[in-house]
């Protein structure tokens, strides 16, 4: 069935991707569908509309072939062609079991029922009362770690057997009244038996001590079988955040030429710039896909777009040629790509650093140097290069999700197999992403600084600081080594992120940006041969404009250092101070206890602007603690 309400594509990558619940505007339950279903594979002509083809960082590390815009809903206009009319993301409907607001009767129906919900009525009321009564959709799923979901085991939990005999109009679901999950009841008519819905949610579901186990059952791809899972079963309110996480892939679009603007020739970056042209780019990739000689493809894409070329020779194409394909080495038709696993984010990252530190002219990259002599001593002492990122793009691609918890011991192969019924072959794999256009600052710390302030005699308070905070992780994480961190957790790695938070939440009160519009991404490695020191704060939109340029303004020498000087003043104490600080010189906060001196009130920001789900923070080593300044990085701006 369709979602009779509209979402729109990014909705699509994230929070309601493949396995994701939804209510719809007659407040019936949906699951989203999987990616089987989403494009007809016949129509190939109808389908490069929706294929992004220059990504090429993330098709050679996730190991696919191209990504797609998720399909938008079009209807005809009299007198003008519309392409792709009427294509639908399908959703199936979750839970199908219902019950009576009066009698309680529950009753099951199909994952493929299209009714509005006022069309199934209860018999039993309309037989006994003469009443009209709709039967709605019950409240509580069941649900594992390992991304499966299943309907909640009604039968099983009131007769308190893995086999019970009675039939399933026999339940009734009653609510005694009360705001807690003791005063539910589910009962069976037939043979008398019941029992309350306490603790389903805090704990695994059994039945006289025995656990329920998993069948994997993968219901958003109408599995309704299961190829068997094992692991233990949770009960959940349908609604419930931690039913669903999504897991989105972000990439800042580089060009495939690795050279800065000023080492090209500008004829050659002229017809990059052409080539990287989106129709253009589907049929050169899918020429070089071919191993088709560059010769020939010179000849065709003259032959395709004439106008687009008519004004180069075939050298000077050639040399462009060489140039667009010389970072991008393409996977050979017949030779599977692999997903890098464990993926190697501080390689995939020091691309973006090293681009994001050079100045570029790009369709989708403009950026400029700011004169450092331009600003304040301060700030010289804190960074060695403000860049100002006047257009930049982002590719947000739907990986998988999990359950329970974001994080999740299941490799990205995994994950990628639970969006598919049946994977596409590897000529055609592709995952659902999102281009966003926006801006943004970006910094580099000061090496010389860094090293100073980890030498420094009140080095050892903050490594005792940050040590807690890594025991409280190593505490949480163990025995689970699927839920590692992507970042090393060094001090200097707290200090950038907390950083971010303060400067992103002080940029909401300068430039009027709302506090989930604005995302960090966090540029760390204490490798010596490859060290990275950065932190870029963007905001992106949907549309192709981008935004209006108020982020890069404030990176001005007259604007960043008060900036700075507030973001650092304001973060010496918080609202909720002592007892903030307090908790992180005493063992933590948070989520898993990983923030020290970080809370709602002073250094967190909306989960969707921050890489690691408001973890790993802590103000202490950014202005030191109220009995010791000296510990913080940015002291100097502390009056």
């Amino acid at each position: 069935m369709v979602v009779r309400g509209p979402l729109r594509q990014s909705q699509v990558i994230a929070p309601f991707g493949p396995g994701s619940m939804h209510t719809d505007r007659f407040g019936i339950s949906l699951i989203c569908c999987g990616l089987d279903h989403w494009f007809e594979e016949s129509d190939q002509q109808a389908l490069e509309e929706f294929k992004i083809n220059d990504e090429w960082r993330v098709q050679r590390d996730l190991g696919i072939h191209h990504l797609r815009l998720p399909p938008d809903f079009r209807r005809s206009q009299v007198g003008v062609v519309v392409p792709n009319i009427g294509m639908t993301i399908p959703f199936l409907r979750f839970p199908t079991w219902h019950y009576c607001g009066i009698c309680g009767r529950m009753e099951k129906t199909a994952l493929t029922y299209q009714g509005t919900g006022r069309d199934k009525i209860c018999p039993v009321c309309q037989q006994k009362k003469s009443v009209k009564n709709p039967l709605v959709q019950v409240r509580f799923i069941a649900l594992c770690e390992n991304g499966h979901i299943m309907e909640f085991p009604w039968k099983e939990w009131a007769h308190q057997s893995h086999l019970p005999e009675c039939g399933d109009h026999s339940l009734r679901l009653v609510e005694h009244g009360g705001g807690t999950l003791d005063s539910i009841e589910v009962s069976c008519t037939e043979c008398g038996k019941s029992r309350r819905l306490s603790g389903i949610t805090s704990s695994n579901l059994s039945v006289d001590g025995e656990e329920f186990s998993c069948t994997g059952q993968r219901l958003w791809l109408h599995d309704e079988e299961g190829s068997g899972c094992g692991k233990p079963v949770r009960g959940a309110l349908r609604n419930a955040s931690n039913i669903y996480f999504s897991r989105v892939f972000s990439s800042i679009f580089l060009p495939r030429h690795s050279a800065p603007a000023d080492t090209i020739q500008p004829i050659t970056a002229e017809i990059i710039t052409v080539l990287e042209r989106p129709a253009v780019c589907a049929r050169l990739d899918t020429l070089l896909d071919l191993d088709v000689e560059h010769q020939k493809i010179i000849e065709k894409l003259r032959e395709n777009h004439s106008l687009d070329f008519k004004e180069y020779t075939d050298e000077e194409i050639a040399v462009a040629l060489d140039q667009y394909t010389g970072s991008g080495e393409k996977e050979e038709n017949n030779t599977p790509p692999e997903i890098n696993e464990p993926f190697d984010r501080v390689s995939f990252r020091l691309e973006e650093y090293r681009i994001l530190t050079q100045e570029w002219d790009e369709p989708y990259l403009m950026s400029r140097n700011a004169n450092l002599t331009d600003y304040s001593s301060r700030v010289n002492s804190c960074f060695s290069k403000i860049m100002l990122i006047h257009k930049l793009r982002e590719t947000r691609v739907f990986t998988g999700f999990t359950r329970l918890s974001p994080s999740s011991e299941q490799t990205a192969s995994e994950l990628q197999r639970n969006l598919w019924l049946e994977a596409p072959n590897v000529g055609n794999s592709w995952l659902p992403a999102a281009i966003v256009h926006g801006e943004g600052l970006f910094v580099e710390f000061n090496a010389e600084t860094l090293h100073d302030w980890l030498n420094e005699p009140a080095a050892a308070d903050v490594d005792g600081r940050i040590e807690r905070l890594r025991n409280n992780f190593l505490s949480a994480t163990e025995g689970r080594p699927g839920f590692a961190i992507q970042n090393e957790l060094h001090p200097v790695f707290i200090m950038i992120h907390t950083f971010a938070h303060l400067l992103m939440n002080q940029l909401t009160y300068e430039c009027g940006y709302s506090s989930a519009s604005l995302r960090e991404r966090l540029y760390f490695s204490s490798n010596e041969q490859n060290p990275m020191a950065g932190l870029l704060i963007y905001t992106a939109a949907g549309d192709s404009e981008g935004t209006m340029g108020g982020l890069v303004r404030m990176g001005s020498p007259t604007l960043f250092d008060p900036l700075l000087q507030q973001a650092v003043q304001k973060s010496q104490w918080c609202s909720a101070d002592p007892v903030c600080m307090e908790m992180g010189n005493h063992g933590g906060q948070g989520p898993n206890s990983c923030n020290l001196a970080a809370c709602h009130n002073c250094a967190l920001v909306p989960e969707t602007a921050c890489e690691e789900f408001n973890r790993f923070l802590d103000r202490g080593v950014v202005t030191g603690t109220v009995e010791n300044r000296s510990l913080g990085f940015f002291k100097m701006f502390i009056n």
